[in-house]
C-alpha cells in the first residue's frame, strides 16, 4: 500500500474517532508518550475537532494525537486519547501496540499508566465512549491494526502513580 493510501486510511481513523465536545478542560498536553515494551517513545499533538471527530495529523512515526480541550492525562478521574498511525511497512507509532499486554507501563504526563486490557473494534464503531470526564483516571490508546486496517487496536490503561522526581501541581510524585 502506498503512503497515500495509508494516509487515506488514516482519514477513516479521523471518522471513527468521535469527540464530545465540552468534555474537559483546556490543558496542555504532555509532550512525550512512552512505552518500554514497544519502544514508542512519541511527542503529543494536540488536535482540533472537526466535525465531532478528532483531526488526526499525518505523521506516521514519533507522534500521537490528543484533543486540545480534552482533560490531561493526570487528572484525578476520567479518559485521556491518545491516536496513532498503524502502517502495515511497519513504521507506524502504533505498530506494536497490538503486543501491550495487562501490567505493561506507559509513562506520559509525568504520570505513570498500567496496561488493564487491549481490544480491537471494527474502524466503524465510534470512539465517543473513550471520552469521559467521570470514574477513574485513565488514558486509551488507538490505532489501526497493522495488519487489518479495518480493524483498531484500543488499549486501556489506569494511573498508577506519578514518575518519580515528575513535578506536578507542586508536589513530588514516587
Amino acid at each position: 500500500m502506498t503512503r497515500s493510501g495509508v494516509l487515506g486510511l488514516a482519514a477513516a481513523l479521523v471518522v471513527g474517532t468521535t469527540v464530545l465536545a465540552g468534555q474537559g478542560a483546556a490543558h496542555a498536553a504532555p509532550d512525550r508518550l512512552q512505552i518500554a515494551r514497544t519502544g514508542t517513545d512519541a511527542t503529543v499533538i494536540r488536535v482540533p475537532a472537526r466535525g465531532d471527530t478528532l483531526a488526526v495529523g499525518s505523521r506516521l512515526r514519533g507522534a500521537v494525537y490528543t484533543w486540545s480541550k480534552g482533560d490531561p492525562p493526570c487528572d484525578p478521574t476520567g479518559s485521556t486519547v491518545y491516536a496513532g498511525h498503524a502502517w502495515r511497512a511497519g513504521n507506524g507509532v502504533a505498530d506494536r501496540w497490538g503486543r501491550l499486554r495487562r501490567g505493561d507501563v506507559i509513562r506520559v504526563g509525568g504520570c505513570r499508566f498500567e496496561v488493564t486490557r487491549r481490544e480491537y473494534w471494527p474502524a466503524k464503531r465510534r470512539m465517543g465512549e473513550l471520552y469521559s470526564v467521570s470514574g477513574p483516571a485513565r488514558i486509551v490508546l488507538v490505532g489501526c491494526k497493522p495488519d487489518d486496517y479495518s480493524r483498531r487496536t484500543v488499549v486501556f490503561a489506569r494511573k498508577v502513580g506519578r514518575q518519580a522526581g515528575s513535578q506536578i501541581g507542586g508536589q513530588i510524585g514516587g
